[in-house]
């Protein structure tokens, strides 16, 4: 009654609380699920109340739930990849959707190159990764997560060093050149993968076969790798956040004598090679210092980033910022990296459309030596005895032996850094003048720099360790690329005939300069200051030094694809580049290719059967160029200034210039030619998919340097077309994919790779092109009838028990004792020589494979990938140093397998220290089997359920990277890329790499 009173004084309070019961009256409650074609729950589709701003998005089973005002009877569902539906509602709280695939998604339309198809319509040979296969990995560059997910595609870390490169082959290699495959970002062929973050990653397409990567014609004769970077969707705006924070740790310890057996070992190889043992009391130095365990550390590993899309039909965007920090796990190692990416697109009318995909990012790197005689080389070649610093707290040192350094106090003192901030990416416009017409012009760009900075600081740890003198050392690099392509493509269809034909014009132009500035005698404070490490500080001995190259390629294309009743397929490319590194006389090269396909499954006796949805056969023929395999000016002779000259009576010393390259005017173009032979399945019901290739590819006029006898005057050789390369090969892909009704996912595929490499033809027979180490000698060799940089050397027959086998033998050496290798006598003189080298061992695996596997349970979620190489071998380098005639100190293999008399072993030799047999020559003896079998990813994840969690998604995840390997391989990491970037042919060789760590991770991914 008072309450009643109350309101008639306050009318307008009364009305405002019938307003709001009406209101909550007219609003209703309806929940549902949004599923997939294929029955998977739609993670993350907006569902809009139509004519409303009111939307939800559903969880990880699809479910949602939405208020809505009670006049509104539609609700509108978009998902990425999936055709927008709305659905009536009128009287209904619950409704449930399978979406459409839309004929535009990323699931159904891949990227080929200047534009797309579909994936059921491919002709050519493409393996397709997308976003899904490689997120939470912990991995910095694109490369890390394609390995064991493309058959045919072999990747391997060139080192464990925190953004060290790697070695990417694509159905082998074809030329002793570069044998990198091209890079498109977004269209834009200028941009190194080194300076894009994975989180950005929507797919990737590899073009691998000849008829596929055509389009590319000079620069795709390695392949092509397309990556599409992520790009805003219509709909309500939504923001990702994704952490990780990993701990890396060594996977194994490389097994290395203590203080007091390497005392025994030395004392040994003394005494063989005549000499007094140095140690008297070597039980006395005890087990000593395990320098592995001072340098090697367990490191952090932290990535973080937002990612923000949104927009409506007309405009959409997508932005994204990251941050990766990478400790090494050796000391005074570690990367890091800034990332920003704005992707946006907007339909100004039906006619015209503009977008553009920017990223800029800047890279740091502390680097230490990831190959040779560096800083691990040095940890397990270190004298044990050594402290690692005395009592007094000045760094350890043996006063006695020749084996002084001290491995702890060398890292110390590395302070060698690297800045690369780069700006990449692109703009376009799209003007369709009528239905079917599309005119697009699209603008790339590259620009950036590398700075390095190394400073060697004054310090003296021994009578052979020093340094008298700080030197501060600045190389800096700066890059320019530009590219413009203009393409016009038509599409049309009359009856059954479909047709889609492409015509294009592009020009790039890459520019590259770069400084080098040395100085000595900066002041003793620079050590620890770092604001004292400048040039200007320095007081004696200036260097200056300095270079730059350009090169532009102006090219013509073309592409016709048409199909009959969408059951027969054909491709059709040509395209024509002239390049400014060739001469005059073949200034253009020209690449077609055609490729067929039958698709099977739509012929009227298969068109109704339930186990085939989907079954191409296909074939194709392409020829391709490889403008990267030539320097810049190759075909001009080049002149060196200031060269000393003695002229002229009484022959006074001048300066002047000289030609020192000798320029070919009739170089062609290095090409290789493929045919391939595949088909591509799914079936019973999208369950199993399944692929097939075979392929046979030939480069040819591939381009050599042949050096000239040295009264020329031509120091550099010149460039002659002069070699044959072949690959062949197969590769096969099996999935399985099914859900249950039990909330059971499964998602299975492996994939095979078979390849062998051939030299054909180089360019006078019976010449080979050699690689030498030092001390080592030739150790591998490309030559006619073998793989490219195949091992080469002599081949151990065991070891020499008696002086009676020597006197059996073939001649080795006057010193040659019991208890030394045997070297076979190849060409039977009776003498062991150079003649006696033949090939040891192929670099090259002759089997890739991958495995990778999911499955979910209800918000339970386990990852496992699977990745290995097979009939691969690795030329162990470091064995010269830890295994040979020197004071060094020794692997256990020595202290456990050495020969110590007759019949104690037949595996290796005995220890001396001055080694007259030259036991350590290149041989059979440093060969190892490089086939390994990785699990390289555990994941295990838990998606929290959206009435949990309140947010659009939630998950966290726990991983293991690298968690263990399967191999005979004796060294640290099996997984051996090239410790060259300039030298191609340096493959396979361990001089005591930077291994890989293993990485334990925990993530969580937020969506709002």
């Amino acid at each position: 009654m008072i309450a009643a009173k109350y309101l008639q004084k306050r009318p307008v309070l009364l009305l405002l609380m019938i307003l709001a019961c009406t209101l909550v009256q007219a609003q209703k409650k309806v929940t549902g699920r949004i599923l997939q074609a294929d029955n998977q729950p739609a993670n993350g589709a907006t569902v809009t109340a139509t004519g409303t701003t009111q939307a939800t998005s559903t969880d990880s089973s699809g479910d949602f739930s939405i208020n809505i005002p009670g006049n509104v009877n539609r609700l509108t569902i978009s998902y990425v990849g999936f055709e927008t539906q709305t659905v009536d509602i009128a009287g209904k709280t619950e409704v449930n959707v399978v979406l459409n695939p839309s004929e535009n998604s990323l699931q159904n339309v891949i990227v080929v190159g200047y534009g797309t198809q579909k994936r059921s319509d491919i002709t050519g040979a493409i393996g397709t990764v997308s976003a899904k296969q490689i997120e939470d990995e912990p991995v910095i560059q694109v490369g890390q997560a394609l390995q064991g997910k493309v058959p045919g595609l072999q990747v391997s870390q060139n080192s464990g060093a925190p953004g060290s490169g790697l070695l990417v082959r694509v159905r082998g290699t074809g030329t002793v050149n570069n044998s990198e495959p091209l890079y498109v970002v977004d269209g834009n062929p200028n941009v190194n993968p080194l300076d894009l973050s994975p989180d950005q990653i929507e797919s990737i397409q590899v073009l691998k076969s000849a008829s596929a990567a055509a389009i590319y014609g000079a620069q795709g004769a390695n392949g092509v790798v397309l990556i599409t970077t992520k790009q805003g969707r219509a709909g309500k705006a939504q923001l990702d956040i994704n952490f990780s924070q990993g701990l890396q740790q060594v996977q194994k310890y490389f097994p290395v004598t203590n203080a007091t057996q390497y005392a025994i070992l030395y004392n040994e190889g003394l005494k063989n090679a005549g000499q007094a043992p140095l140690y008297p009391d070597p039980e006395s130095l005890g087990k000593g210092t395990d320098w592995q365990k001072e340098i090697f550390r367990t490191a952090p590993m932290t990535d973080v980033s937002i990612g923000a899309s949104g927009g409506n039909e007309t405009s959409r965007f997508f932005f994204s910022a990251g941050y990766t920090n990478q400790e090494g796990i050796i000391k005074k190692s570690s990367f890091d990296r800034i990332s920003l990416r704005v992707n946006s697109s907007h339909t100004i009318n039906k006619v015209i459309k503009v977008g553009q995909n920017l990223s800029a990012s800047l890279a740091r790197y502390s680097n230490i030596s990831e190959f040779g005689y560096g800083v691990l080389n040095g940890t397990l070649t270190a004298n044990p005895e050594i402290p690692v610093k005395n009592p007094d707290g000045t760094w350890g040192y043996s006063p006695t032996s020749l084996n002084s350094s001290n491995p702890a106090a060398s890292l110390s003192y590395v302070n060698n850094n690297t800045k690369r901030p780069v700006v990449n990416g692109n703009a376009y416009i799209d003007i369709t003048p009528f239905q079917g017409l599309v005119f697009r012009s699209q603008f790339n760009f590259n620009i950036g720099r590398s700075e390095q900075k190394v400073f060697t600081p004054v310090y003296r740890v021994s009578a052979s360790q020093f340094n008298e003198v700080a030197t501060l050392t600045e190389n800096q690099t700066r890059f320019n690329d530009y590219s413009w392509a203009n393409t016009l493509t038509y599409q049309t269809k009359f009856g059954n005939h479909n047709l889609e034909a492409l015509a294009g014009i592009t020009n790039q132009n890459s520019y590259t300069q770069n400084i080098t500035s040395e100085g000595r005698g900066l002041p003793p404070a620079a050590t620890d200051n770092e604001n004292l490490r400048y040039l200007d500080l320095a007081i004696s001995n200036f260097r200056v030094a300095g270079g730059a190259g350009e090169w532009g390629i102006l090219s013509y294309l073309g592409r016709v694809n048409y199909n009959y009743g969408g059951k027969y397929f054909t491709t059709i490319n040509f395209r024509a580049d002239g390049s400014s590194r060739f001469g005059e006389n073949n200034k253009f090269g020209y690449f077609p290719s055609f490729s067929l396909g039958w698709k099977i499954s739509e012929e009227n006796f298969l068109k109704g059967s339930t186990w085939v949805d989907n079954l191409m056969i296909r074939g194709g023929w392409g020829s391709l160029g490889n403008q990267n395999s030539l320097p810049n000016y190759a075909f001009a002779n080049l002149v060196t200034p200031n060269i000393n000259y003695a002229f002229g009576t009484p022959g006074s010393v001048v300066r002047g210039q000289a030609p020192t390259t000798l320029g070919n005017p009739d170089l062609k173009w290095e090409s290789t030619r493929e045919t391939n032979i595949g088909f591509d399945f799914r079936g019973f019901g999208g369950r199993i998919t399944a692929s097939f290739d075979w392929y046979n590819k030939k480069t040819s006029d591939m381009l050599l340097q042949v050096p000239l006898v040295g009264y020329t005057g031509i120091t550099a050789a010149p460039y002659v077309n002069g070699g044959d390369v072949i690959n062949k090969g197969v590769e096969a892909m099996l999935g399985y994919t099914k859900s249950t009704n039990r909330g059971v996912d499964f998602d299975i595929s492996a994939n095979v790779a078979f390849n062998k490499n051939k030299v054909l033809k180089l360019s006078n027979s019976g010449t080979s092109i050699q690689q030498f180490l030092s001390f080592v000698g030739l150790m591998n060799s490309t030559q006619i009838g073998a793989p490219i940089a195949a091992f080469y050397g002599w081949q151990v027959d065991g070891v020499f028990q008696s002086e009676e086998e020597i006197a059996k033998h073939a001649y080795q050496s006057n010193g040659t004792a019991p208890g030394d290798f045997i070297f076979r006598d190849l060409d039977g003189n009776d003498t062991i020589n150079a003649k006696d080298q033949t090939i040891i061992g192929n670099p090259w695996p002759k089997m890739t494979y991958g495995f990778n596997a999911s499955v979910s349970y209800k918000g339970l979620d386990l990852r496992v990938q699977v990745q290995g190489t097979y009939g691969n071998d690795i030329f162990q380098a470091f064995k010269f140093r830890t295994e040979g005639a020197n004071f060094f100190n020794y692997t256990m293999n020595v202290w456990n397998n050495r020969w110590t008399g007759p019949g104690t072993t037949n595996r290796m030799p005995r220890l001396t220290t001055s080694d007259p047999n030259n036991n350590m020559r290149s041989s059979t003896y440093y060969v190892e089997n490089g086939s390994y079998l990785r699990v390289r990813n555990i994941q295990l994840g838990y998606r929290i359920p959206q009435k949990v969690s309140h947010l659009r998604s939630a998950r966290i995840y726990i991983s293991v990277q690298n968690a263990f390997t399967i191999t005979k391989y004796s060294g640290f990491d099996p997984e051996i890329g090239t410790n060259s970037a300039n030298n191609p042919l340096y493959i396979g060789i361990d001089e005591t790499n930077y291994p890989l760590p293993r990485i334990y991770t925990i993530g969580f991914n937020v969506g709002l």
